[in-house]
């Protein structure tokens, strides 16, 4: 290929690769450890992945599984993959016929979209949501219908039968990833019976269902209605992200589709050696995941009573291993206190990525008491962090300026006093940590302190703030000077 006709393709590139293709995005995901240990060498507290927090189950019996495995790496895997599909079946209580194996939940959502979806269908997908869900509609050349998935929880009726009618089908997470919350088996059958009188499939994606409730698992159904489509991984539950193995269950007839159109040998050896040995154990010996739901759930009811407590925050109520939290009474945006937290140590998600939640949401994942103990703590320090932060802006801007004004188009004015002063939006001696100015050190129940100045309004007293940027203007803004000022400025008024 000559230069210019290289040129004229890398320009042009969109026309030759197919229409769906064109406008994807990658998805946004948690678990950024890798990324993180390769940009600062720290590994840090991930808070941002969803896995059971007492897993991987027997380490060392696993590494045995592994090692045994790898002896027969140089054979193709059986692409049948019979023994993976009796454990899967005896764990979900259906038939070998019923199970799809896959690479990861991930891959089956492809797989799925693939074998049901044509160009032009419509697929209702209540949202917020899992990304990959619309990523793959869209790949598959069909239609996501969003719709609010807060009106699906509190009534699946909300989905009605004109809307099943003109859809191809229904995309169910169960529990909602990012909100955590979980549908009754009673209404999802309901659902269920009109999707299969409309023609409709119904994709329910069960991926943390063993981590909240699974008596609330619709796998008995699969068997008497060949509209509904299942979604498990072992990704979560067990805690092996790095080992990429999940499994669908569906109809006999559909569930042959679609093994018929999965990629060939879509499931390495080891995977598929693990995937067995943690389903048969666990189906032999629930007690590894019994006692993971009793602690979640222990440790989810102490997590967000302990983040209920920090101003700003209102997680919602969770059935699974992590907490959506609203922050946007908090001050610091999702972004922003993502940022902070990573600082910090601690990776959290923002869940700007997520349709109908913008930069107000922040996903938390329920981890050991010790690690849940210190995300509050950090979260408390990056209050501080963000507090000195917001000191510094405030003394620039004040300095761009050159005046003293009010803002009295702000949404929180008047914060303090009618006619206040905003020059200084934020106290640029925080903390100042005196409490004449009738600031105060709060003690939260976790122990760790945090300084408020809420009932303080030195800064917002038109006299003050103009003494205050004058001097700064002498000293050409010279933060190292703060404390010469608040002696000069404020002391004499405590």
């Amino acid at each position: 290929m000559n230069s210019n006709l290289l040129f004229i393709t890398m320009i042009y590139i969109d026309k030759f690769i197919r229409k769906a293709a064109v406008d994807i995005e990658p998805c946004i995901h948690g678990g950024r450890i890798a990324r993180e240990l390769q940009t600062s060498g720290v590994e840090p507290l991930d808070f941002s992945a969803n896995c059971n927090p007492f897993g991987p189950p027997d380490k060392e019996k696993l590494k045995l599984i592994i090692n045994r495995a790898i002896k027969n790496i140089n054979w193709y895997p059986d692409n049948d993959y019979n023994d993976l599909r009796t454990a899967a079946a005896r764990f979900a209580g259906v038939e070998l016929e019923n199970i799809i194996p896959a690479n990861g939940s991930s891959e089956l959502i492809r797989l799925i979209m693939q074998t049901i979806l044509d160009n032009g269908d419509k697929v209702i997908l209540p949202q917020p949501t899992f990304d990959e869900y619309e990523l793959s509609i869209k790949l598959s050349g069909a239609i996501p219908e969003n719709i609010k998935y807060e009106a699906v929880y509190r009534d699946p009726g909300a989905i009605t039968d004109d809307m099943l009618n003109r859809s191809k089908s229904v995309i169910i997470c169960n529990p909602n990833n990012p909100t955590g919350t979980l549908l009754s088996v009673t209404d999802l059958e309901k659902l269920a019976k009109r999707c299969q009188e409309s023609e409709t499939f119904l994709v329910i994606d069960e991926a943390f269902i063993e981590l909240s409730d699974p008596s609330s698992s619709m796998s008995t159904n699969v068997n008497t209605n060949p509209f509904l489509i299942l979604i498990r991984s072992l990704t979560k539950i067990f805690t092996i992200p790095g080992i990429r193995i999940g499994y669908g269950i569906a109809h006999r007839d559909i569930a042959s589709k679609m093994n018929n159109l999965r990629i060939p040998w879509n499931v390495g050896s080891i995977p598929a050696a693990v995937g067995t040995w943690l389903l048969d154990t666990n189906y032999n010996d629930p007690a590894f995941l019994e006692h993971s739901r009793e602690q979640i759930s222990i440790e989810r009811d102490w997590l967000t009573k302990q983040l209920d407590l920090i101003r700003g925050f209102d997680p919602v109520p969770s059935s699974t291993n992590f907490i959506l939290i609203n922050i946007r009474d908090f001050g610091m945006d999702s972004s922003m206190i993502t940022r902070c937290m990573q600082q910090l140590g601690i990776l959290i998600r923002d869940c700007n990525s997520f349709r109908r939640l913008g930069q107000n949401y922040i996903r938390v994942a329920v981890r050991s008491h010790k690690e849940n103990q210190q995300l509050i703590d950090t979260f408390s320090k990056s209050v501080e962090l963000w507090g000195k932060y917001l000191a510094k802006k405030s003394i620039r801007e004040a300095l761009q300026r050159g005046k003293t004004f009010s803002k009295t188009d702000c949404d929180y004015y008047p914060c303090h006093f009618e006619g206040q002063d905003c020059t200084f939006c934020f106290c640029p001696f925080y903390p100042c940590e005196d409490e004449r100015t009738k600031g105060e050190m709060i003690i939260r129940s976790t122990g760790d302190q945090i300084w408020s100045c809420m009932d303080c309004d030195l800064l917002h007293r038109p006299e003050v703030a103009t003494a205050v940027l004058e001097e700064l203007m002498k000293r050409e803004g010279n933060l190292k000077d703060l404390k010469e000022i608040w002696k000069k400025v404020v002391e004499p008024l405590l």
